[in-house]
């Protein structure tokens, strides 16, 4: 039953309604049914007769009370207007628990996917949550290059790795004319340590840094100061507007999320060490029924497993346009295939930004020739490890 002073307004305009009656100024009083309870509303739909309680005499003198209080009122109460609410069948949830669990914030992060989805994630969204999640993500919040870190790339072990990447640059880009400006871009710059021994072993070659556009493809915050303190950086004021100096050349230095987001128009100059090889990757296996995507379930216990998806994934085009690569009899051998499709995206992306700005580019990773089939069974403990 509505209260306040607004219900009992209600109840006295509503039987009231202002028509013309063909003369003007002549007004129609129109009365509204008798008052309906609820429990007789709902004997309506009901197969057993179900009485009406009688109304609440304190109800009832509070509604009159309520009417004696407007202005203009007759004392006439009129037709009643009631509205009730049945919450009978309101589902009312359990109470949560919030007993201590042991899962990190990624591995909570990873289960409600999970659980939300009410089915496993593909091995590749595993893969980019474990490592570049922004809140736990493996590379977002840490240095894991170097000696304190979790292993050692090339650049790390002789500066003689970037300076000879540096000679093959200035021979690019004497070939491509020597062009006033050009876009130098590396994918993945890790610590900035290949960069900054190629920008120290061309030093000496003011026209070819004078030329550079220092463009940096990084997604971590963290491993971005680095690269900042790396390449001895300084933001400097150029008229209105602010810009990053590397100190090591004076060539200007800009950072990117994606590739897409270099600024295009000057020839262009890629180099991407170990890069490609840390993209997420999916995986398939040859069942019983045709390859089937292997994904990342939860177990009974709450663990992570990997489980055949019950049905074909989207992923299966780009399956199609690995084993296009491979022979037949190639095929015939493997019961397992990896499949990379961003590694496929940003090989197009360089092949289009190079064919219409012009320049070349320098990629460098170590692995096996031929189709790979199980590439996580060295790393899988670590990528877990990390949730």
């Amino acid at each position: 039953m509505l209260r306040s002073p607004a219900a009992a307004l209600l109840r006295r305009l509503a039987p009231r309604i202002t028509g013309c009656s063909g003369e003007a100024g002549s007004s129609t009083r129109r009365t509204l049914p008798p008052y309906i309870s609820s429990s007789s509303f709902l004997a309506r739909f009901s197969s057993t007769p179900t009485s009406s309680p009688p109304p609440s005499s304190v109800g009832a003198r509070d509604d009159e009370a309520e009417d004696d209080k407007l202005p203009g009122s007759s004392g006439d109460s009129g037709a009643r207007l009631s509205i009730s609410v049945d919450r009978a069948g309101l589902y009312s949830p359990p109470e949560h628990s919030h007993e201590p669990s042991s899962d990190s914030d990624l591995v909570k992060h990873l289960k409600s996917i999970i659980n939300f989805r009410s089915g496993p994630i593909s091995i590749a969204e595993y893969m980019e949550e474990v490592l570049t999640n922004p809140q736990s993500g493996y590379y977002m919040n840490r240095d894991v290059f170097g000696e304190s870190g979790d292993f050692i790339t090339s650049p790390e072990v002789s500066q003689m790795f970037g300076e000879l990447i540096g000679v093959w640059a200035m021979c690019l880009w004497e070939q491509m004319g020597q062009p006033e400006k050009v876009n130098l871009i590396e994918l993945g710059p890790g610590r900035g340590t290949l960069l900054a021994d190629l920008l120290r072993g061309s030093a000496k070659f003011v026209n070819f840094t004078k030329a550079l556009n220092i463009n940096l493809v990084e997604c971590s915050p963290t491993l971005q100061k680095v690269q900042y303190n790396t390449l001895k950086c300084e933001d400097e004021s150029v008229g209105d507007e602010k810009r990053t100096v590397s100190k090591l050349c004076g060539a200007p230095v800009y950072w990117h999320a994606s590739l897409e987001q270099v600024p295009s128009g000057f020839p262009t100059i890629i180099v991407a060490h170990e890069f490609f090889d840390a993209l997420p990757i999916h995986q398939f296996q040859k069942g019983s029924r045709g390859w089937c995507e292997k994904m990342v379930d939860l177990a009974g216990d709450s663990s992570f497993r990997f489980v055949l998806s019950p049905q074909p994934t989207a992923s299966l085009i780009f399956l199609s346009k690995r084993c296009q690569w491979a022979s037949p009899e190639e095929l015939e051998k493997v019961e397992q295939i990896e499949v990379c499709p961003k590694a496929m995206e940003i090989s197009e992306q360089i092949a289009d930004r190079i064919s219409s700005d012009g320049g070349g580019a320098l990629i460098i990773d170590y692995g096996k020739n031929g189709i790979v089939s199980d590439s996580l069974q060295v790393c899988i403990l670590k990528l877990f490890r990390y949730t």
